[in-house]
């Protein structure tokens, strides 16, 4: 199993997958208040922590990442949360380095000290991508990057259609709230 500062990074800077735009619901870009505060995930010796604030209608989320023998990984990023039918779902931006491209996941807040993050299927989404269901550009054979260039409208329908098959069943991490 990953660890966790690994498995979070992963998410944010590696993923096949970038969106031009954040998910988003109707009422636009949104911060879910229940999220804000320090969380933290330990995996084996490994631990990262995330600090989320408001900033506007919207979170910036601080994070650090630390391994036994490696520096730590920090960083900022611009967080966007909706709430599509019964499920809650972020749309991370890191800041300061001039990148666009946004990445998504599925989180839940069980009681008000347990956030369960889960990745998005970068296959739906290539597949998506193909079958013209939204707009964008697969590019590569063997490993697939996808650019999707669809609204935040439009994602947000493929969204409600589709939220089942489009994030893992399986949690990437679990912060515990400090």
């Amino acid at each position: 199993m990953k660890h966790v500062c690994l498995a979070l990074l992963c998410l944010v800077f590696s993923a096949c997958t970038t969106f031009e735009n954040p998910i988003v619901a109707d009422g636009g870009p949104a911060l879910d208040e229940a999220l804000v505060g320090h969380w933290s995930a330990v995996k084996d010796d490994s631990r990262v922590d995330i600090v989320i604030t408001r900033n506007g209608a919207e979170g910036k989320l601080a994070f650090t990442g630390i391994e036994p023998g490696k520096e730590p990984e920090t960083g900022d990023l611009r967080l966007v949360t909706a709430r599509i039918e019964r499920h809650d779902f972020g749309s991370v931006q890191e800041l300061g380095t001039g990148s666009r491209s946004w990445r998504f996941f599925r989180y839940e807040l069980a009681a008000p000290d347990t956030l369960t993050i889960y990745s998005d299927s970068g296959s739906f989404w290539a597949d998506a991508v193909d079958n013209r269901q939204v707009t964008g550009k697969v590019e590569g054979t063997n490993v697939r990057s996808v650019v999707v260039t669809a609204s935040s409208e439009e994602l947000r329908a493929i969204v409600q259609g589709y939220g089942a098959v489009i994030f893992s069943d399986e949690p990437l991490v679990e912060f515990r709230k400090e």
